[in-house]
């Protein structure tokens, strides 16, 4: 593992989840892509399929690089808070995803495919996509680092709650 000296230091968890993020939107992208054109899945479930395939992948990522985890014996309790701000982060992205698509269909910007490479590709779908793992990126991240891997107290109340106590 890489060890980062000086102000980068600082910014050790930030630089690793913004890897770990890069990979969770190859992820997205790759699944989205084949869903929507070998299977013909609608925007908003290819793009939901993505992250639910990048969200297994990147709680394990998460845990072990950018928050150095890996010795926590809290990975249940750390997957059902991952899981928590990952749902809600999975609705920033569909959504954010879709109203910014909406937008540019309405302005006209990017309206229609463009041919690349002998290949149509629809930049305002791609764009909106990316938009909305911008957002989800900032939510997560802060998530993540102020309450996932943390203790809060959090499960153990609901523990508490279930059990009657």
């Amino acid at each position: 593992m890489v060890k980062l000296e000086g102000k980068l230091a600082k910014y050790k968890e930030l630089i690793s989840y913004f890897f770990i993020a890069c990979s969770g939107v190859m992820v997205q992208l790759i699944v989205s892509s084949i869903t929507q054109n070998f299977f013909g899945f609608s925007f908003q479930l290819s793009i939901a399929l993505g992250y639910v395939i990048a969200f297994i992948i990147g709680f394990f990522l998460t845990k072990i690089f950018a928050f150095n985890q890996r010795h926590s014996k809290n990975s249940f309790r750390e997957g059902i808070k991952f899981l928590l701000v990952s749902l809600i982060s999975g609705i920033i992205t569909v959504k954010g995803a879709y109203y910014c698509l909406h937008i540019l269909r309405e302005y006209t910007i990017f309206e229609k495919e463009q041919l690349v490479f002998g290949k149509s590709i629809d930049f305002g779908a791609l764009i909106s996509h990316f938009f909305g793992m911008g957002m989800s990126f900032v939510v997560n991240f802060i998530s993540h680092k102020h309450f996932t891997f943390r203790t809060t107290g959090l499960y153990h109340n609901f523990k508490l709650f279930f059990k009657g106590n």
